[in-house]
């Protein structure tokens, strides 16, 4: 999980952890409600354990970007040859690389129902805050968090090999010295590339991913030269791209990119999305914008 620009950042209420959460909402569930009213309530609301990073709306962002295509195309075509015939939808697994508080899993699984996955972080205190939001949500038979190290998954058990249809993730955005490092170790770890490199969170990705298997970031448009070499490197072929702008007027700060695993090279760019208009404190998101990924209605003004 990272940041990226100071017009993306988001905000969000804390509570306390409950340890009671999923007790809760099993008696919620026979009441046909689990979690209902923290899932209208979501993004804000998720816990976030003190000194670790905050999520920003590029996580919204991405999950959006993730559900949208999957939604396109069929969640059935998550792990599909490219000219396959269209299938009825069906339940899909997926990985979220690097999931902090699992906000980007959980985005996923309120947009698709089809959706059951693994949130993997380096971070023990984040893993059990994204099981405990999932418990908030009442998504804990859908989305679990495991800890594990992205560079050594591969000698773990925590994901098998080939067991996944999509993977997503919000890879740390800056180079080891790029900048001064945050006030924690656990936020320098989310906003540096100290723990993991690129290629780290992108090779871990490849290892989950089933042949033609789907894979989702969002990154810096400054850096996407980096993250379609290192892609190509893991046979991950970039298919979609989606600049992203913070007002019309201005180069793009954010790339949403999907590539998908032995695909054929051949990649569609698509139309900017635009996430600002207005100055000063007539600033508010485009209808662009909420349209694309209702969650940033959030943090709106003049909606």
């Amino acid at each position: 999980m990272n940041t990226s620009p100071e017009s993306f950042i988001l905000t969000t209420e804390q509570p306390e952890a409950n340890k009671a959460t999923c007790m809760t909402n099993q008696t919620e569930a026979q009441q046909g409600s689990p979690g209902q009213e923290a899932r209208e309530y979501f993004p804000r609301g998720l816990y976030q354990p003190p000194g670790t990073f905050r999520f920003s709306a590029d996580a919204l962002l991405l999950a959006c970007f993730a559900a949208s295509s999957l939604t396109a195309a069929g969640p059935s075509a998550a792990a599909q040859p490219e000219d396959a015939a269209p299938a009825r939808a069906k339940s899909f697994t997926f990985m979220d690389t690097g999931t902090g508080c699992g906000v980007v899993g959980l985005a996923l699984c309120l947009l698709n129902p089809a959706a059951k996955g693994t949130g993997i972080d380096i971070n023990p205190q984040l893993v059990e805050a994204a099981w405990q939001n999932a418990c908030l949500l009442g998504l804990e038979t859908r989305f679990t968090g495991v800890h594990a190290d992205a560079s050594t998954l591969r000698m773990t058990q925590a994901v098998q090999p080939e067991s996944c249809h999509v993977v997503v993730t919000n890879p740390p955005y800056r180079r080891p010295h790029q900048g001064r490092h945050s006030a924690t170790e656990a936020r320098t770890r989310a906003l540096f590339e100290t723990e993991g490199a690129l290629d780290v969170f992108i090779t871990a990705s490849a290892f989950a991913l089933r042949n033609k298997g789907r894979f989702f970031c969002v990154y810096p448009a400054e850096r996407l030269p980096d993250l379609i070499c290192t892609l190509r490197e893991a046979s991950l072929e970039p298919k979609t791209l989606l600049p992203v702008h913070s007002r019309i007027n201005q180069p793009a700060k954010l790339a949403l990119l999907e590539a998908r695993k032995n695909a054929n090279p051949a990649m569609t760019i698509q139309p900017p999305l635009i996430l600002y208009e207005g100055s000063g404190n007539e600033t508010r998101h485009t209808k662009q914008a909420l349209d694309f990924c209702s969650f940033l209605a959030c943090n709106a003004r003049g909606t």
